[in-house]
């Protein structure tokens, strides 16, 4: 029996300028660190670590149709569809440069998206159709596929848009299609009405993910649990129905398990929020799992956990319960300690994701 974990926000932005975990009690977790062996690879995009886990190739992964294909209560995409993702962000001014903000859910209700969905395709039906799933996760269906190369919404995040601006064959077309639906956003009654109550307008879509449904992923287990949409997504595109997250369940079959709930109060900077998150995470799967390493009900564990400059990876076998010299290793010391300093400022071009230079350039 192996568990496979996968953490998105467990390893905190900027640990070396606080101590996020200070005061927690994690006797599990650190646990299973002092037991394990300890790596840290270079950073990757989680969209992109999660399209190698499902042995597609990272730098195409069609998240858009992947993602939408994991959409609760909407129907799957239709083979041969293109989609990208049209997620509505904030875009405001910072010194010189314009940076893009990802919109928190609760932000935005369903009837505001609604609204902003219909203008979206009432202005530019000839891109295609424009759809919200949730009141942050929008879509078009493109009416006809492009080849630009468009850059993940968590990497622009918090940077300034200039170095991330769409690239390849249809760039120009996708540089105006981004100014134009600002213009639109921003003179809607609806996000004007929302800067007069003092809340930030959803005044631009981010497009990213470009593609339709692979052929065939494949599933690192038998069995998945996840809840996020694209890990949804990815096991239906594999033949695996995916279940909640679950350790009951997870104990009984060699399982992946994406546990998301840290990431967007990582992403955010939610400190108050990132730390109850962790220790629900303590209560609910650290300490069960120490627990059955040390019993051998489970034969291997590998965490893995994707962050801002960098991704833990863990692992941990049933054996090591033995090596009574192995001590607990405090998450705060490893937060402090593991990470090297960050890629580039916030104002430095970022290096272009794989394949950029190829001839062909259509991505994600």
């Amino acid at each position: 029996m192996q568990i496979q974990l996968l953490i998105p926000g467990l390893m905190w932005p900027g640990a070396s300028l606080v101590s996020p975990a200070s005061g927690l009690a994690l006797p599990g977790l650190e646990r299973l660190l002092g037991l394990g062996r300890r790596t840290l690879g270079a950073f990757e995009p989680l969209d992109r670590q999660l399209a190698r886990l499902f042995g597609l190739d990272s730098g195409d992964a069609p998240v858009a149709a992947l993602r939408r294909l994991g959409e609760p209560d909407a129907p799957a995409p239709a083979t041969g569809e293109h989609w990208l993702c049209a997620d509505p962000v904030n875009i405001a001014f910072a010194r010189e440069h314009m940076l893009l903000h990802e919109l928190p859910e609760g932000e935005l209700d369903g009837d505001e998206a609604a609204a902003l969905i219909a203008a979206l395709n009432e202005s530019f039906a000839d891109l295609g159709r424009f759809e919200a799933c949730s009141p942050t996760r929008w879509y078009l269906r493109l009416a006809a596929p492009t080849r630009a190369l468009l850059y993940p919404l968590h990497d622009v995040a918090g940077r300034p848009m200039k170095h991330f601006l769409p690239e390849g064959e249809d760039a120009r077309l996708w540089q105006r299609t981004m100014n134009e639906v600002q213009i639109v956003l921003y003179n809607h009654p609806l996000n004007q009405a929302r800067e007069q109550r003092g809340l930030r307008p959803a005044n631009g879509v981010w497009f990213w993910g470009a593609g339709t449904l692979p052929a065939a992923p494949r599933a690192p287990y038998a069995a998945v649990q996840a809840s996020e949409p694209l890990v949804v997504g990815l096991a239906r595109a594999a033949g695996v129905e995916p279940t909640p997250p679950g350790l009951e369940a997870a104990l009984r079959a060699d399982t992946l398990v994406v546990l998301d709930t840290l990431l967007k109060p990582a992403q955010q900077l939610d400190l108050a929020r990132w730390r109850a998150g962790l220790e629900t995470l303590e209560h609910d799967w650290f300490a069960p799992l120490a627990a059955a390493l040390g019993s051998g009900h489970l034969r291997a564990l590998q965490l893995r956990a994707p962050g801002d400059r960098g991704t833990l990876e863990l692992q941990v076998r049933a054996a090591a319960r033995w090596k009574f010299w192995r001590k607990p290793y405090a998450f705060d010391a490893l937060l402090k300690s593991a990470l090297p300093p960050p890629r580039a400022l916030p104002d430095a071009a970022p290096a272009p994701p794989p394949g950029a230079a190829d001839s062909d350039p259509t991505r994600r």
